[in-house]
Parts: structure tokens; C-alpha cells; sequence
């Protein structure tokens, strides 16, 4: 990462259009989560950033209606764009950097007068052969991207690619209190005994089955799901072992979730399955939870395995690592996260546009 940090706005740039087109509440997802946050840093560093979305209720931003259309073209918000002049369109896609993702960047550069575009891909894109000429002649003027892995598939397109950080909010996601986890525990209604967790979609590219290898009659799990995309009822009947625990409904507070908890798994494996950073992986983290997760996207590139991060290939590490994390008395891993914070992921891509675009 740049050793220089993006500090006030007298170092660069003074406007900026932040455009992602769903941000809506619940903000349970990793997605939303990590746009969310990524936003809220920025405009704590370049106060004149106006957000733009389609359904503008998110309570954590101030924000104007976005066009519904698949290429986010409309006459009134090209208008806005001409009245607010940003120097730059920051382009959150939901679908990442998808060959639509980089036409509708395009369309914003075309009702922006031109001006440069940064698309956030949050999840890697392989491309058909076919496509990349054409995604060549369209690409954004830089993309960032979350993992090594997918710093070399945009510049294999063509494009100017840096590799950013997320963040999470240490003072929110921490240890628990002593006793607050058997309170937690009597509060949220869930068993006594040995607890692993995992938050995330109820999806099958999320690799759940392995949830009941896990557990057993000393150990069960709690799966946390997202409301915003739906259960696949597939997955879902397969959660039904007495082993796992099912919560499906929002948690406003998600955090005394993972102080209740005794470890965490992350056993995803489809890098279309999950933004490139899991947040869950972070959050749990900051809880100082022993995590075992599979080696996913960035992690590897930010995290050393040790302290209680057991980073796994396969699935039966992944049910060694859980197995291990209940001897594991040297659990440090708040500590390799300290540093991650919103502000930091901000400041990195500030950093960025105005190292490679200026």
C-alpha cells in the first residue's frame, strides 16, 4: 500500500460523483456494507462528494435518485452532473466490473463531459476472448479491484488497475465484556456449549455443506443469513441438521452476534459468491474470534495465517481448523486487523485516482 495518505482536500480533488445503484436498507450484505462505508469515509476526506442511487433511503448517506434504466442514461441526472461538474465518477457496480458494469461506466464518462470514470469492481470477472476488444475501446479510465488475482484479470483487458483495501469498525466489532457472551447467548434464544459462526448468503456457491461436518454434539453452528438476497431453498433444507442453527431475520445489531460466538468459518470457495474482502472474515476478526476460512480472494494478500487465522485450500482443513481453534489459546487476530480501517480503504482510493489519473 502507498506509503503517503491521502489527508484533506486541498491535496487533490474536490468533487466527486459517487454512483452505485443499490445501497437501499437493510444493509446486510457485504455488497452494501462495504459501498456504504466506502462512501461515508469518502466524504469525511472530499466533502463535496454527491451520491447517486436508485432508491436513495440508505440513513447512513445523503442521496439523489439515480436513472432506473440498465444504462443509468437520463436527461434530468446528466443535467445534475453538468450543474455539480465532478471531476470524477466514482462507479460502484452491484454486479462488479460485469461487460455491463463497463458500459454503463462508459455512459456516466459520456453524461460527465468526458471526465475520468473509477469503477470499484468489489468481486472478481473473468471475460469471454471475444468481448475484450470491445471492453478495450470502453474501459474506465481506472478500476480497482480488492485482490491480486483480480488486479491481473483487469489488466488483462487493458485497463489501468490498482488494488485497494477495505476496512472495518473496530470500535463497533470487538471482544466481548466479561460474561457478555453467555447474556448474548440467553438473549438471542441460542444453545450453551460450543458455538461456530458464519454470516453471509444462503447460497449454494457459498460451499455450506460443510457446515454439518462441522458440527457435531460438542459443537454447533450458527448461520446468520442476509435478507437483502434470498435463500436458495436447496441450501436451505440442507441447514436444517440439529447441528446448525438458522437465523434468517435482520440483526440490527450484528455485532453481539459474533461476541456470542466461540469461532468463526468463512468456507467459500466461487469468488462470485462474495466480495473479494469478506466482511464477515473482518468482523470476526475484530471480535478477536479464532477464524478458519479458505485462502479467498484478498485475504491472502493482507493476512498472515497464525494468531488464531487458520487460512485453508480444501474442506477438511477448513473442519481441522475448527477442531484446532478450541486449543488455540494465543488468539491475536483483532490485532492483524487494527489497521483496516474505513478511513484507510478512503484514503487508498483517493490515493489511487490521484496517482493514476491525476
Amino acid at each position: 500500500m502507498p506509503n503517503t495518505m491521502y489527508q484533506t482536500v486541498e491535496d487533490g480533488l474536490e468533487r466527486i460523483a459517487a454512483v452505485s445503484e443499490n445501497i437501499s436498507h437493510p444493509v446486510d450484505e457485504g455488497f452494501k456494507k462495504a459501498t456504504v462505508q466506502l462512501i461515508a469515509s469518502l466524504k469525511t476526506l472530499v466533502p463535496r462528494t454527491t451520491v447517486f442511487t436508485r432508491q436513495p433511503d440508505c440513513a447512513a448517506l445523503e442521496a439523489e435518485s439515480l436513472p432506473g434504466n440498465k444504462l443509468l442514461w437520463g436527461g434530468a441526472f446528466a443535467g445534475r452532473l453538468r450543474d455539480l461538474a465532478p471531476e470524477v465518477i466514482l462507479y460502484i457496480p452491484e454486479a462488479a466490473a460485469t461487460p455491463m458494469s463497463i458500459l454503463r461506466a462508459a455512459s456516466l464518462r459520456r453524461q460527465n463531459g468526458g471526465r475520468p470514470v473509477v469503477l470499484l469492481s468489489l468481486q472478481r470477472r473473468t471475460y469471454p476472448g471475444l468481448l475484450i476488444p470491445l471492453l478495450r475501446a470502453i474501459r474506465p479510465d481506472l478500476m480497482l479491484v480488492l485482490s491480486s488475482s483480480g488486479l491481473d484479470l483487469i489488466r488483462g483487458i487493458g485497463c489501468k488497475a490498482r488494488r485497494i483495501p477495505l476496512g472495518v469498525d473496530a470500535q463497533v466489532f470487538k471482544p466481548p465484556a466479561p460474561g457478555a457472551r453467555q447474556t448474548l447467548r440467553t438473549k438471542y434464544g441460542l444453545p450453551e456449549g460450543r458455538l461456530i459462526l458464519h454470516v453471509g448468503h444462503i447460497a449454494p456457491g457459498r460451499n455450506l455443506r460443510i457446515l454439518e461436518r462441522i458440527a457435531d454434539d460438542a459443537t454447533k453452528v450458527l448461520v446468520v443469513s442476509s435478507t437483502t438476497t434470498g435463500h436458495h431453498p436447496e441450501v436451505e433444507d440442507m441447514l436444517q441438521s440439529p447441528g446448525v442453527v438458522l437465523m434468517d431475520e435482520y440483526v440490527d445489531s450484528i455485532e453481539e452476534i459474533y461476541r456470542l460466538a466461540d469461532g468463526y468459518v468463512f468456507p467459500t470457495l466461487s469468488p462470485t459468491d462474495a466480495i473479494d474482502i469478506p466482511l464477515s472474515v473482518l468482523e470476526a476478526m475484530a471480535t478477536n474470534l479464532p477464524v478458519a476460512t479458505t485462502a479467498f480472494g484478498g485475504l491472502p494478500d493482507l493476512f498472515a495465517p497464525g494468531g488464531g487465522l487458520f487460512m485453508c485450500s480444501n474442506d477438511t482443513e477448513l473442519v481441522e481448523a475448527v477442531g484446532r481453534m478450541a486449543v488455540t489459546e494465543a488468539v491475536a487476530t483483532r490485532d492483524k486487523i487494527l489497521g483496516f480501517t474505513w478511513r484507510r480503504a478512503a484514503e487508498s482510493l483517493l490515493e489511487a485516482i490521484e496517482t493514476e489519473i491525476g
